[in-house]
């Protein structure tokens, strides 16, 4: 292929950006929520398709991001649970760029877990923790980073939060600006490098924020925000009397009435700005696109893994829960065209999504497979024909969920009891509707929905049942 050849081919494909961060809530952007003090990520949501009715498939790290990376439920790609592994046999989306001509790369939290797929990147920096007393070989290049700043992990920052503590530390050594920093440079090395006028690019630049411990009390973030700004949820842990018993089984240490009020205020106040801090990195990265020239013809991807109770039902943190803190995410596409005025969509869609949009885009859709989700996001600006999903399905293990006209199921495997509520009435979910018996019906439909979700993951489902057979 000659060089001209070579730069229509990387013309005709946009670049794509993938951010991502880790547990966060869905109101956590001024665009969303005016205390929150994020102005460059306000910034690229103007440029952008904001999808409110976006959520995660698992409420939990592991198989939330297994099912990104393969595009697959995580009961089909066999990671249905946080100490579960993505099989060697599965294949991830950016194996899928990388074969398609796309240069691949990684910075940040992929968190495959001791799982031997082949991650298909070309370049990578991966820092699976929170923080620096994370698992020492996990965060390897950030522990190194830190040595050469003459910093000592164990003393960054203390315990004086809840499941979190104050830095003590230069703000440009917490673990968010040294990925956001090294993510940058391995953005600029490219795009300044011979390749980039040749092939097209992915780049994924992953946060380990705002995720647990939270750590930027103490930063000048925090300094940008009032105690008395830092409201408790309207939820509160006597709601918890209404929801299945395991509610009630979360780490003590994460139920917020156990402490001060100023406590909480303090640990959201933390939270806020720890994504501050991802905001001013982020800032930091869309520049370099600006001052080269690729922002335009550039699809940035920004979505997170599952989001954080931070105060609702009195508690923070996560864990086996379908709630809409943890479940309702935040999810935006900047697509790559000059001057897109942005909007918002309310359809339901998921993160799981971004597999087949990054492989629509690269002109790669025939390596979509069966078992993938298919509703890519690139036919919001592209003309084509948008199939919305008439409902939403999560699970958690032995958990399943459905969506469907404001009406969310949640069914237990081998229970008696359930949760159902009527978000349009109810978004904060105290009333557990379950029982009701003027939603009988909603139930009886939304179990039926997760019966047939189910059959469609068995394997082979799609093979007929004799070459004659009838349709059913």
């Amino acid at each position: 292929m000659g060089k001209s050849e070579k730069e229509e081919n990387r013309r005709s494909r946009p670049d794509i950006l993938f951010l991502m961060t880790d547990e966060q809530k869905l109101d956590t952007f001024g665009y969303n929520n005016p205390v929150v003090k994020t102005p460059c990520l306000d910034a690229l949501i103007k440029d952008s398709i904001f999808f409110t009715n976006a959520y995660c498939s698992n409420p939990s790290c592991i198989p939330s991001r297994a099912a990104i990376a393969t595009g697959k439920y995580p009961t089909v790609c066999r990671c249905p649970t946080y100490i579960s592994r993505l099989p060697e046999e599965e294949t991830t989306f950016m194996t899928g760029l990388q074969e398609a001509g796309y240069w691949t790369a990684s910075v940040g939290k992929q968190h495959f877990a001791h799982s031997r797929i082949a991650h298909g990147y070309d370049f990578e920096i991966i820092v699976d923790g929170h923080s620096p007393l994370g698992v020492p070989e996990e965060i390897a290049p950030y522990l190194d980073f830190l040595k050469k700043e003459g910093v000592d992990g164990r003393e960054c920052s203390d315990d004086s939060l809840i499941l979190g503590g104050t830095w003590k530390e230069k703000e440009s050594c917490h673990i968010d600006s040294f990925v956001g920093q090294e993510g940058r440079k391995c953005l600029e090395h490219y795009l300044d490098g011979k390749e980039s006028g040749e092939r097209p690019w992915f780049v994924t630049i992953s946060f380990p924020g705002p995720h647990m411990p939270y750590d930027c009390e103490g930063t000048s973030y925090a300094g940008n925000y009032r105690l008395e700004d830092m409201d408790r949820p309207e939820s509160g842990e006597a709601d918890l009397s209404r929801k299945p018993p395991h509610f009630r089984k979360l780490n003590p240490k994460a139920y917020i009435d156990r402490y001060p009020d100023e406590l909480f205020r303090r640990t959201k106040r933390s939270y806020y700005a720890n994504m501050s801090l991802i905001d001013g990195q982020i800032g930091q990265i869309v520049r370099v696109l600006k001052e080269r020239n690729r922002y335009d013809t550039t699809m940035i991807i920004y979505t997170t893994d599952h989001g954080d109770f931070m105060g609702e039902f009195g508690m923070v943190s996560k864990a086996q829960y379908l709630s809409e803190s943890l479940m309702h995410v935040p999810l935006f596409v900047k697509p790559p065209i000059k001057g897109f005025a942005g909007y918002e969509v309310q359809d339901y869609v998921t993160n799981i999504d971004i597999a087949s949009t990054c492989l629509s885009a690269a002109g790669a859709a025939d390596k979509l497979t069966a078992d993938m989700e298919n509703h890519p996001y690139s036919r919001y600006w592209t003309g084509e024909p948008v199939e919305a999903r008439g409902y939403i399905f999560m699970e958690a293990h032995n958990m399943k969920a459905v969506i469907e006209n404001g009406i969310k199921t949640i069914y237990y495997a081998e229970r008696d009891y359930g949760e159902l509520y009527d978000l349009s009435k109810d978004p904060l979910e105290r009333v557990n509707l379950w029982e009701d018996e003027n939603y009988q019906t909603y139930k009886a439909k939304a179990l039926g929905r997760i019966i047939d979700r189910m059959f469609r993951f068995l394997p082979e489902a799609s093979v007929k049942w004799n070459t004659n057979a009838p349709d059913i």
